[in-house]
């Protein structure tokens, strides 16, 4: 039977990990394909080892090796273990041994790596670790957030942290600088992030050393094993440690086959492993040491390395085959019906196009070998365009798997396994439609920031060399090879296991190094190599170094170069052309146009790529050579040639020389996309197919969330977004409560690379036509913001005194208005009143009484007037008896509070809406950034905003924009601190107001947060449109998938999205997109608070 095309889609989409790799690991969507039932007996002896670290007061538990035969699990048990350690608020570490001669270095990088991954309710493990010090040792929440990555250290906060742990722990001041490097190591500034990564892996820069004196960091750093050792410390301090070893196998194997003396070599091999792992258990502190190999490495390492180091470890499994045909079944079905979910597609039955019956032939076959045969399986029916189900996996591991043909074929004959195989010919006229839209995606590719700016490079590169290394596999059919996605170290990894040899591969491993600073060159290159592997006479791992400039040629810089391209390390070109390339295909795979596999056999682009050059190719006789593209830009695939150990444009780019020619370089700023922007379109972004993707100024009206961690590009899509609504004379008020949005009155010193054609032109009249005004509240020194606490009460009466009858809309609306301003209004007032005690309820009563009457009888925006209005409240007009008791008592709370609180009392010029939303002359919109910088606790920023809003809602409901598609934006970043879920805060109330009530009077609000599930349900709901970027928290990135499924939408990859990268939701339609830089400057960190006091003061 033929397979439609719906099926054979599905069937396509499949994509089943049979070998997880390091960063699969860490991946959050690798917990959806665990199946209960397997391995529970090692499962249990996992949970009681991490019971005992946990219970530790210092000293590590006997640790653990996992033993199994290569299939049986052993990395995916591991997954599961790092996510339920980390649920518990513990730590999880991964270190992957490919090279034993520094084996505290590749621990220390792995530590380093292994704490700047998501952690459960914190951006990272480090800020997790940091945020729970600083809490112990009683910092103030201003520095915490130092700490934690959420703002920029200073040094007197450093001083202050160490000082606490000092007086806790007199072994701190020890190893105070791994404090300090540690908590600059996840400072958002990466110049300093650097700093500190380098103290830690004790590389001296001479260019550093007023910068680290500056810092309190001491001259010199620790040995690699003292860091780890005193890291591992401070962990201990808030939670237990699981520090799992994997890949000691391929190590081994490594080893064993390519050293020179293979048996000498292999011996200290062995040994370096086996005192590592030894010093590992024995050195760190509440660890829990877990070790994963092959039986037989065990043996070996038990059998001829330090007699201690079995002493220290007790072996649990061996991991087994699947025990029954239905966790076989659970295995298989969970993996497909997540792809199936993802096209939409029903399948006939759930596991299709594998019988159910075949699950009963699964038993002693491991997880490893179902999966490959299920993965065989399917691409023998998408290359065969049959549906034909597979009805047997064989007797074990090593026999061919069965097929039965559905009913409707002939069921005589049983078909033998289709092989996948690529056609010898391809109609011309398929290759040229692909031709064209590659060639179109090659010119538009926005790449040229890449090659120079590192913070750049180390957001896309990964993307870039994952999407040419699927197309360089599948140029040649795609067997025998695995991709690993980047990581901290490393842009991506090429795996290859070779036949003939238990657990053996070899390894390509790519990273691309534009930074311009040599700290920053220096750590990069060292984290990379120890990462890759690399080490002089290991012919199977290679590390490509890719650079676009001259390498830095400082002492210790060039010393570290030298030593990896000693260790096997090449220097490589990081060509524009080439990234232009690999930025296609990218896209090109993503959307996956028929013929594509047929194309990429036939043209072969990966395969001419420069920085490809040095991956060995198969090289089958049977290939076809690749069809010409005369005229189409195409990179040639000479091999690159040597000159003295570099390749001879490497030469060039390191000592200066002239640079290698590109073929079609694309543009360094790209062209305007060819979609037409329409006069009321605010153009958002670039989508999929690189059209411009524009919002209707109506639907901002119905207000937007965007949901967007650290590092996605949250702060420049607001700016940009503000600044396009400016363009068209739409005002906004922003609060900034970080300081990131301070400089929206600011040029761009030099156009950034991030821009559009036509953008520099647009910043001038941006600059020309907007009257930014930046507004610091309970500052005196700048522009102080005072706002009454209680909102205009008249303005909010008119139009209640219409009819009650149901066609009444207007007086209606009006009537829940002002209801809604009375309950925000007190509730932002409860603190100040003194409600609390036995009588609170009663106490509320009176206060809504006293506000509603306060309303309708005076109505002015005067809080002392309403002091003195509750003071004469009585029982006579209340419905409470104990009224002539309880006003008294707080009219003289709030009369209090008005003489301490100088943000409540209204101390200094009161300013209304309409300055703050009011062009100067001459201009078409006004810009009021509100610095939240002079209200540092939570409760003060929340009642000021509370002010705001009521404030707002009164005069918008006086000043309605009528048929205006947008009349104002009220933008609100960490929007979570301002109508939390859960617990009810002083603005929650008038939050919910706006969000319910602006949209009729043409104020559109913009909600941002980090965290999604921290976020008033009533605002997500309220909220039309949805932005989604990169989120790094699993518990934060569930919660965006939920939302946008809640509206048929999908968010695939959302935890590894780039900077600048978004999903846009607007109803059921979700397309991902990439945005403009703002036309405004963004600097590389926030402006400091003397700063944005210089700023306001003009």
């Amino acid at each position: 039977m033929t397979l439609s095309d719906l099926q054979r889609t599905a069937l396509r989409s499949v994509r089943l990990s049979w070998a997880p790799t390091y960063e699969e690991v860490w991946d959050a969507a690798t917990e959806d394909t665990h199946v209960d039932g397997l391995h529970t007996d090692v499962w249990e002896d996992l949970e009681d080892a991490l019971g005992d670290a946990v219970a530790s007061t210092g000293a590590s538990p006997t640790g653990l090796v996992i033993t199994g035969n290569a299939g049986t699990g052993k990395t995916h048990l591991l997954t599961r273990f790092r996510s339920e350690v980390q649920a518990a608020g513990h730590y999880f570490v991964l270190l992957e041994l490919l090279d034993a001669s520094d084996f505290w270095r590749a621990a220390l990088t792995s530590l380093r790596s292994s704490l700047l991954r998501p952690a459960r309710d914190h951006e990272t493990q480090l800020a997790q670790l940091l945020w729970l010090l600083s809490d112990e040792a009683g910092l103030s929440r201003a520095h915490r957030r130092e700490f934690s990555g959420d703002a920029v250290p200073t040094p007197e906060g450093l001083d202050a942290l160490v000082t606490a742990m000092s007086n806790r722990r007199p072994q701190v001041r020890q190893y105070h600088g791994v404090l300090r490097a540690l908590v600059l190591l996840g400072s958002p500034d990466s110049r300093l992030a650097d700093l500190g990564s380098a103290f830690l892996e004790d590389i001296e820069v001479e260019e550093t050393a007023a910068e680290r004196l500056h810092w309190g960091l001491p001259a010199h750093g620790f040995p690699a094993v003292e860091t780890v050792r005193a890291i591992s410390a401070f962990m201990a301090e808030t939670a237990a440690t699981v520090f799992a070893v994997d890949q000691i196998d391929t190590l081994l194997a490594q080893s064993a086959a390519t050293l020179a003396a293979p048996d000498t070599a292999e011996s200290e091999v062995i040994e370096q492993v086996g005192h590592g792992l030894m010093s590992l258990r024995q050195g760190l502190y509440r660890t829990v040491t877990v070790a994963c190999m092959l039986p037989t490495a065990w043996e070996t390492l038990a059998g001829r390395a330090t007699a201690s180091v079995a002493a220290r470890f007790r072996v649990v499994g061996p991991l087994k085959s699947l025990p029954d045909g239905a966790i076989a079944r659970a295995i298989v079905e969970r993996r497909l019906t997540a792809a199936y979910r993802a096209k939409e597609f029903t399948p006939p039955h759930p596991t299709w196009p594998v019988a159910p019956e075949a699950f009963a032939s699964a038993v002693h076959h491991t997880p490893r070998d179902l999966l490959t045969k299920v993965d065989a399986h399917i691409r023998a029916c998408v290359s065969a365009r049959t549906d034909f189900e597979l009805a047997s996996f064989g007797a074990s591991d090593g026999d061919a798997p069965r097929v039965v043909a559905p009913p409707a074929a002939n069921p005589a004959a049983t078909p033998a396994p289709v092989q996948p195989a690529l056609p010898d010919t391809t109609p011309e006229a398929a290759l040229a439609r692909i031709d064209e839209q590659f060639d179109a995606l090659r010119i538009r590719a926005r790449v040229g920031d890449v090659a120079t700016d590192q913070t750049v490079a180390d957001k896309r590169m990964s993307g870039l060399i994952e999407a040419g290394l699927r197309a360089w596999t599948r140029e040649d059919g795609g067997e025998g090879f695995q991709i690993e996605r980047g990581n901290k170290h490393l842009d991506g990894r090429l795996r290859r296991r070779l036949p003939g040899r238990v657990e053996d591969e070899q390894h390509w491993a790519f990273r691309a190094i534009p930074a311009a600073n040599a700290v920053a060159t220096t750590n990069r290159v060292q984290s990379a190599a120890t990462a890759a592997g690399v080490a002089a006479g290991m012919d199977r791992r290679k590390l490509f170094l890719l650079r676009s400039t001259p390498w830095p040629t400082s002492p210790k810089a060039s010393s570290v170069i030298a030593d990896a391209i000693e260790r096997g390390a090449e220097l490589l070109p990081l060509d524009e052309a080439d990234l232009a390339t690999l930025d296609a295909l990218g896209r090109i795979i993503a959307n996956s146009p028929e013929g594509l596999d047929e194309w990429l056999a036939a043209r072969r682009p990966a395969h001419g790529l420069r920085m490809f050059a040095g991956l060995e190719r198969r090289a089958p006789t049977d290939r076809p050579a690749p069809a010409s593209r005369r005229g189409r830009g195409m990179i040639p695939g000479d091999a690159v040639g040597r000159v003295g150990g570099l390749s001879s444009s490497v030469a060039d780019v390191m000592f200066g020389g002239p640079p290698a020619p590109k073929p079609e370089p694309a543009p360094a700023v790209p062209p305007a996309p060819s979609s037409p922007q329409g006069p009321e379109g605010i153009v958002v972004g670039l989508g999929p197919d690189h059209e411009r993707v524009a919002l209707d100024p109506a639907e901002l009206r119905k207000h937007t969330a965007v949901f967007a961690g650290s590092g996605s590009g949250k702060t420049v899509l607001l700016r940009r977004l503000i600044e396009e609504c400016a363009l068209r004379g739409i005002s906004a008020i922003v609060l900034d409560p970080n300081n990131d949005l301070s400089r929206h009155g600011e040029a761009w010193p030099q156009p950034p690379s991030g821009w559009w054609e036509g953008d520099a032109e647009r910043a001038q009249r941006y600059l020309d036509e907007t009257d930014v005004v930046v507004w610091t509240p309970n500052r005196q020194s700048a522009r102080p913001l005072v706002l009454q606490p209680i909102p205009d009460f008249a303005a909010l009466r008119e139009g209640i005194g219409g009819g009650d009858g149901p066609g009444d809309t207007e007086a209606q609306e009006a009537r829940e208005g002002f209801a809604m301003a009375v309950e925000a209004s007190a509730s932002s007032l409860e603190q100040h009143v003194g409600i609390g005690g036995a009588k609170r309820e009663q106490q509320r009563a009176i206060l809504r009484e006293a506000l509603d009457a306060y309303g309708r009888q005076v109505g002015r925006a005067d809080i002392r007037g309403f002091a003195e209005y509750l003071a004469d409240w009585d029982s006579s007009r209340s419905s409470l008896g104990s009224a002539d008791k309880l006003a008294p008592e707080l009219a003289a709370n709030l009369q209090a509070a008005l003489i301490n609180n100088p943000l409540l009392g209204g101390r200094g010029e009161a300013v209304d809406p309409a300055t703050l939303l009011t062009p100067a002359p001459g201009k078409r919109a006004r810009v009021s950034v509100i610095s939240l910088i002079g209200l540092p606790d939570e409760t003060q920023r929340q009642t000021f905003v509370a002010q705001l809003q009521l404030a707002l809602f009164a005069w918008i409901r006086r000043h309605p924009a009528g048929e205006t598609p947008l009349g104002w934006l009220l933008v609100m970043d960490e929007a979570q601190q301002i109508a939390p879920s859960g617990a009810i805060k002083p603005s929650t109330e008038s939050t919910l107001l706006l969000a319910s009530q602006a949209r009729k009077y043409g104020l559109g609000l913009v909600f941002a947060t980090q965290a999604p599930k921290g976020l008033h349900d009533k605002v997500v709901g309220n909220s039309a449109t949805h932005f989604y970027g990169k989120l790094n928290a699993p518990v934060q990135i569930q919660a965006a998938k939920d939302l946008a499924a809640a509206r048929g939408g999908r968010l695939e990859g959302i935890g590894g999205l780039g900077a600048g990268d978004f999903y846009l939701g607007a109803g059921a339609e979700t397309v991902r997109l990439h945005s403009p830089m703002c036309l405004s400057h963004h600097a590389a960190s926030p402006p400091t608070e003397d700063e944005v006091l210089r700023i306001a003061r003009g």
